[in-house]
């Protein structure tokens, strides 16, 4: 009696366990800074996000990467060498695979009150609003974005002066079932083959039932 019940609970653990899907957190920190294209392969996962603007060059530092970044006056996060300040408040996140996102860790954040930023990908968005503290915000919603087209990432910012950094991005990879398959239709010579086969069975029962 005991064996069987650890028995039934072990295989409650491992049906429990495997139900758990991994997650992959891709980081950010000032190595990223002034690229114009960020690639990271983490957990069989590629992550490119580019397309910054008015960019084109990425902003960061020790906090992470700007997701928006409005004023020179106050913010040097987004000022470079060669190129000035170059203020963003858009980018594009792009997965080679099929990923639900789930949360990001603010490093910085600043004058951002009255200020929003949108996740879209077609017609799935996540608004996250901006008035949080430091530290790990999860999406509003967890939506499942499509292996490689562009998520937009669009901050709005009313005056223009807010700061908002991530060091961190988790997703979890989705293993989406493949399409049904659906019988085709019959070739004409099938279709021929199973008519006279059924007609010679009419036949057939016509003449048994004669006799």
């Amino acid at each position: 009696m005991n064996h069987f019940a650890v028995a039934i609970a072990a295989t409650t653990s491992a049906t429990m366990g495997s139900a758990h899907a991994a997650t992959t957190t891709f980081t950010f920190d000032s190595s990223v800074k002034g690229q114009t294209s960020i690639v990271k392969f983490l957990d069989g996962i590629n992550l490119t996000v580019s397309n910054f603007q008015a960019g084109p060059k990425a902003g960061a530092d020790s906090d992470g990467l700007a997701v928006y970044c409005l004023s020179a006056t106050i913010w040097t996060t987004c000022d470079h060498s060669s190129g000035g300040f170059q203020p963003i408040n858009y980018y594009t996140m792009t997965f080679d695979q099929s990923v639900k996102i789930l949360s990001y860790n603010v490093g910085f954040i600043a004058g951002t009150a009255d200020s929003s930023t949108l996740y879209q990908q077609g017609a799935l968005q996540s608004i996250q609003g901006n008035n949080v503290s430091a530290g790990l915000q999860s999406f509003n919603n967890q939506f499942v974005a499509a292996a490689n087209v562009p998520i937009t990432v669009t901050s709005t910012d009313p005056d223009n002066e807010g700061m908002l950094q991530i060091n961190a991005f988790t997703v979890e990879k989705v293993e989406l079932p493949p399409p049904s398959t659906v019988p085709g239709p019959l070739p004409v010579v099938g279709v021929a083959a199973a008519l006279s086969w059924s007609r010679r069975l009419r036949g057939r029962i016509s003449r048994n039932a004669c006799d």
